[in-house]
């Protein structure tokens, strides 16, 4: 029998390459990334894991309904399948999904590395049942040239806002009968719901249902907050704003007919698009204050879970920590995925081609929340009654007092929260 002699280097070689691959592969499914770009960024991360562990990722397809997806979550964590073990979910579904989610406490022992108030809003029930992924929140955009033509800063607090909106939309009226001072999204629907928090929480109004489940929101603070934004219909914002979504106060500004507007962080690229009217001329912000309060914008972004059904706990887990960590939240980052690491809003290679990054980093350090954790599977019902009863205050058909103690009579007595105690 001939003896094969191999090299040293080649022996390593082999060994390697016994030894990369676990005796026991697996595969792990994830639900992420609905379509385009979304979905191959999160195939590309799930890959790169794959790579360094010899594990494989299935990336199944979801709907691009945030509606539709979490019905077809819900579906599949409540018989228990476990057809998929991480879920990519919304930043106000924690406390509705939270009972069928692994704890990651355990699993995560550090999480000073994250955003504190996005950690807190992953935590019911003093379980940790998802790591944040990527963040989104509420910003203001404005025009650079308009500010600099007519003489002022960049607003700070409400009353700022006001009052320059008003004179720079007085001057551009006469030569565009269209300008106006402040577009948002004012229709009755969960967009509304952002703006009011944003609202109440710069001006030390508070938080609507708190972490102990008490109501806090008729005060008046929320009050005075709620009784300006609607005084900005028909002076500032045009009446049309009261049917505005994000994509027609995009329209709106990028069409040249607004000085200032409120959007989440993906209006930045769009508005310097070629096709836009503003190209160039759009400088964006942390949201205004109140008189009392500190910059804020509404809480959005998605999230990873691990569903308590999966059969491979531990992978699944490390699949998340992989997702969430610096490198891969960096490499995100270059494709507008905003990170929710705070080191990150350090680092001048990234911040400085993203104008976001900065007042994302200040928003978040005082972000709005929505009560969802609070209020768990309830949270539906708990928004539709803020946004629709401030969309009456915003039509001029209520009073902003009269309002706030409905929509807290309305949370009591479904038992959604209860009033504070003397």
């Amino acid at each position: 029998m001939k003896n094969t002699v191999i090299p040293i280097a080649g022996v390593v070689s082999l060994w390697a390459a016994l030894f990369a691959t676990p005796v026991t592969a697996v595969e792990l499914t994830i639900a992420c990334g609905a379509v385009g770009l979304e979905r191959q960024v999160c195939i590309d991360g799930a890959n790169r894991w794959a790579q360094q562990t010899g594990h494989s990722v299935d990336v199944i397809a979801t709907p691009q309904s945030s509606t539709e997806r979490l019905a077809m979550y819900q579906l599949l964590l409540r018989e228990r399948h476990n057809t998929v073990d991480v879920f990519q979910i919304d930043v106000i579904w924690p406390g509705l999904l939270g009972e069928y989610l692994l704890d990651l406490s355990p699993y995560v022992p550090d999480s000073s590395a994250f955003f504190p108030n996005l950690m807190a809003n992953n935590t019911v029930d003093d379980r940790l049942i998802a790591m944040p992924w990527y963040v989104d929140t509420g910003l203001l955009y404005y025009r650079e040239d308009l500010l600099e033509q007519y003489g002022h800063p960049v607003p700070q607090t409400w009353n700022e806002l006001e009052a320059i909106a008003t004179d720079v939309q007085r001057g551009e009226r006469s030569q565009n009968g269209n300008f106006w001072g402040y577009v948002w999204q004012g229709n009755d629907y969960e967009g509304l719901t952002c703006n009011v928090m944003e609202w109440l929480v710069s001006n030390n109004g508070g938080t609507v249902v708190d972490a102990s489940g008490v109501v806090t929101l008729d005060n008046d603070r929320a009050s005075d907050i709620i009784g300006q934004a609607a005084s900005w219909i028909d002076t500032i914002s045009p009446p049309a704003v009261l049917d505005y979504q994000e994509e027609d106060a995009r329209a709106h500004f990028e069409a040249g007919n607004a000085l200032f507007m409120r959007n989440w962080p993906y209006a930045w690229r769009l508005a310097n698009e070629p096709e836009s009217k503003v190209a160039g001329k759009v400088g964006v912000t942390v949201l205004p204050r109140g008189e009392t309060g500190a910059p804020s914008g509404a809480l959005g972004g998605w999230q990873l879970a691990v569903t308590q059904a999966t059969r491979y706990p531990n992978l699944s887990v490390d699949l998340v920590r992989f997702l969430t960590s610096e490198g891969e939240q960096r490499r995100r980052a270059e494709f507008g995925y905003l990170p929710t690491r705070t080191a990150l809003y350090q680092e001048a290679e990234l911040t400085r081609d993203n104008a976001v990054f900065a007042p994302v980093g200040q928003a978040l350090e005082n972000v709005a929340v929505r009560p969802s954790s609070a209020t768990g599977r309830t949270y539906k019902y708990v928004s539709r009654y803020l946004s629709g009863e401030v969309h009456e205050v915003l039509r001029g058909n209520k009073a902003a007092p009269e309002a706030l103690a409905s929509i807290t009579d309305r949370i009591v007595e479904r038992g959604l929260g209860e009033l504070q105690r003397p």
